[in-house]
This record gives structure tokens, C-alpha cells and sequence, in this order.
């Protein structure tokens, strides 16, 4: 039995300019999900409530990114509750449906961060490990295979030594030093999903993009893996269930 090709995309932070992201998507037919801190990473304002209910209402996934953006493997006990759970709890409020995906800030999190996510009712969390295609991961270390990003090369190298990638250290550092940007690299990692199956999977920051003038990169990228009929096209939380990637 050949395995499926999956694509998934998510979006960090909760900034306003996420709507610009979802309508990418919907007009590609690309899902995402949208993790969202109660407030905003460096000050940023995030997206209103009634915008976050309508990208439910759109078909996407709303997850968690805590309550103030802060590094939760740093936290004592009663302070990473009160990030995890908080979150959770207000989003779920404000739109009338159970939150499940989280996302770590800055990256950051351990065993307790992990214990507390379960603890909280949370299904999954997204990392930010990239060249990961792999179609088996933890619930609680979901790994990425691209960031809509220009990383310097030292990046990936550095991911390919601690990600289950689908490519050797050395035929990835060979990839690597052929792909100038992050969009080449993006379409080589997709040309191996579509070969051998897997998850694809391409995040980033709406607010980065728009700052490093990225938007024509990024809709290129949606471009190449969009209208695949052959491709599976998901949020983050459906990822976790074998059915919800049959369909």
C-alpha cells in the first residue's frame, strides 16, 4: 500500500495579517492552522475574535500559542498552568469550540511543558523542527519541512542533524548548498512527498513575511503544492487522525 502525500501549513503568533495568509490558502484550497497568544508576540496586536471565528467558519484550525509568548520551559509550575490552560480556555470561550493543537513559543519546551499540554486536555503541539516529511511523529513534537523564511544554510544543517528526515546528512547538506532559497527548497522537499509520500508541512509568521517583503515567495510556494489531485490537504490537528488524512 503507497503512502499518502499530505500537506498541511501553519501560521504563528495570531497577527492581523493572518487574514492576508487565509486567503491565500482558501483560494489555493490549502488548510492551515492559526495559533493564536492571547497577547501578542513583542507587543504586536493579534487578530480580533470575530476574525478568529471566521476562519473556523472558513476551515481552519485555531491552536493555542499561550497566553503572553514567552518560553514555557523557563516557567515554574503555577506560571506554564496558567500559559497552557488560560490560552486554551479563552480561545475555546470566545469561539464555541474545543481548541486541541498547541504551539511552543520561540520553539521552547520539555518534559513538563509536554506533561502540562496532556494534562490540559491538548491532543498535539507543533515544534519548529524543519526537513521533516515523515508520516510518524509525537503528538506532542510535531515537526515542519520548511519555514517561509530565508535561514542562512548553517540552519537546516542543524535540523538535518536531529530531524527523522527522509534524507541523509549528506545528501541533505548536498540539497542544501543547491537550493538558494527557501522557496527552491520548499519545491525539492515537495517533489520527494509527491515521489515517495509524507507530510509536507510549511509555516511561518504573517508578519515576518510582510516585513522581509516575502508575499510573492510565499504565493509561488502555495502555487507549487496546491490543486494536486492527488495530495492530501489538512490542518495540524488532522494530522493526529489516520481517517481525517484519508480524506
Amino acid at each position: 500500500m503507497s503512502k499518502p502525500t499530505i500537506v498541511t501549513t501553519s501560521w504563528d503568533d495570531g497577527d492581523p495579517k493572518d487574514v492576508k495568509i487565509a486567503d491565500l490558502l482558501c483560494s489555493r484550497g490549502i488548510k492551515g492552522t492559526f495559533y493564536v497568544p492571547l497577547r501578542g508576540y513583542a507587543g504586536r496586536k493579534t487578530i480580533d475574535n470575530a476574525t478568529l471565528r471566521k476562519l473556523c467558519l472558513d476551515g481552519f484550525e485555531i491552536g493555542a500559542h499561550s497566553v503572553s509568548h514567552v518560553s514555557l520551559s523557563k516557567l515554574n509550575h503555577a506560571e506554564l498552568r496558567h500559559e497552557v490552560r488560560d490560552c486554551k480556555s479563552t480561545l475555546e470561550q470566545e469561539l464555541g469550540r474545543q481548541v486541541t493543537m498547541f504551539c511552543y513559543p520561540n520553539g521552547r519546551y520539555n518534559s513538563a511543558v509536554i506533561r502540562e499540554l496532556e494534562e490540559a486536555g491538548y491532543q498535539g503541539a507543533r515544534t519548529t523542527q524543519m526537513l521533516s516529511l515523515h508520516l510518524d511523529f509525537m503528538p506532542f513534537q510535531m515537526p515542519t519541512t520548511v519555514q517561509a523564511y530565508p535561514h542562512r544554510r548553517a540552519a537546516y544543517v542543524r535540523n538535518l542533524g536531529r530531524a527523522k528526515s527522509v534524507l541523509g546528512l549528506v545528501e541533505g547538506v548536498t540539497k542544501l548548498r543547491r537550493s538558494r532559497t527557501w522557496v527552491e527548497l520548499g519545491k525539492h522537499l515537495f517533489k520527494r512527498v509527491l515521489e515517495q509520500g509524507g507530510i509536507w508541512h510549511l509555516y511561518g509568521h504573517s508578519w515576518e513575511i510582510d516585513q522581509l517583503g516575502l508575499w510573492d515567495d510565499l504565493e509561488e510556494m502555495l502555487d507549487h503544492v496546491s490543486h494536486h489531485s492527488n495530495v492530501i490537504y489538512v490542518t495540524n490537528g488532522q494530522l493526529l487522525s489516520p481517517l481525517d488524512r484519508a480524506n
